[in-house]
């Protein structure tokens, strides 16, 4: 079954599997030619054991014991990474991808008051590119957000039902959140059902209305966003459920 959230980062960043992919395929080759070209009989002039750290940049804040809050790192030119420490310099969270997007993202209640110190990067260690970080007090809908999000990541996908019905009570008008939720829904039916689920045709019918509405609401929000795009191809998902009937393939 066709995740929406997963449809989300194909759509707006293709090119970086692409990317992705060409980097795992030319590292495989240069591994086979060095295999290749390198006599057996050789003796190496240089051979150390070296740990590479890719280039970080560091940004530090001063919060209180207990305060949550959203630090984002967001850049159009390279997928970004990033590493919360606490004031003790330790690791207290990590992010690279968000929501299927490549744009770190942490949301965290930070356990003691002090100066905390974000290492900001890229996946790959690109040297260079601009980027924006930022630290806010995070709102109730990102916590709650957030939540269902690690929740999905666990597949509790009822709780994580529930946290996106919750997130849509704080703000009605956020599309992810019905997106979520109607993901949450078809996922937690397809687990309890097993094997025997073959498509939409197995959910219960009020169920599959109220996925149905979810994608349908949130293909609404995105469209009036003006990403018209994608609200399209989230009706096609809306229509699948609906009908069971698999949208046509382009030509």
């Amino acid at each position: 079954m066709r995740s929406l959230l997963s449809l989300m980062g194909c759509q707006n960043h293709a090119w970086l599997r692409r990317g992705r992919a060409q980097l795992a395929s030319v590292g495989t080759a240069l591994v086979l030619w060095a295999t290749v070209a390198t006599p057996v009989l050789a003796q190496p002039l240089l051979e150390e054991d070296v740990e590479f750290q890719p280039r970080q940049d560091t940004h530090t804040f001063t919060a209180d014991a207990g305060e949550t809050v959203i630090i984002e790192m967001i850049s159009e030119e390279f997928d970004t990474f990033m590493t919360l420490l606490n004031p003790a310099g330790e690791v207290l969270e990590q992010n690279d991808d968000y929501n299927g997007l490549p744009q770190a993202t942490i949301v965290a209640e930070l356990p003691e008051s002090g100066e905390y110190t974000i290492l900001a990067g890229s996946f790959y260690g690109q040297v260079g590119g601009n980027y924006r970080v930022s630290v806010k007090p995070a709102t109730d809908y990102q916590q709650v957000y957030d939540r269902a999000l690690e929740l999905m990541q666990s597949e509790d996908y009822a709780e994580a039902a529930e946290a996106y019905i919750a997130a849509i009570v704080l703000e009605p008008d956020e599309p992810n959140a019905y997106l979520g939720k109607a993901d949450a829904l078809l996922r937690q039916q397809a687990l309890l059902l097993g094997e025997s689920f073959s498509g939409p045709e197995d959910l219960p019918s009020e169920l599959r209305t109220e996925i149905v509405e979810s994608y349908e609401r949130a293909a609404q929000l995105y469209a009036t966003s003006g990403q018209q795009e994608f609200a399209s191809l989230i009706l096609e998902q809306a229509e699948f459920v609906r009908t069971g009937q698999a949208p046509p393939q382009p030509q």
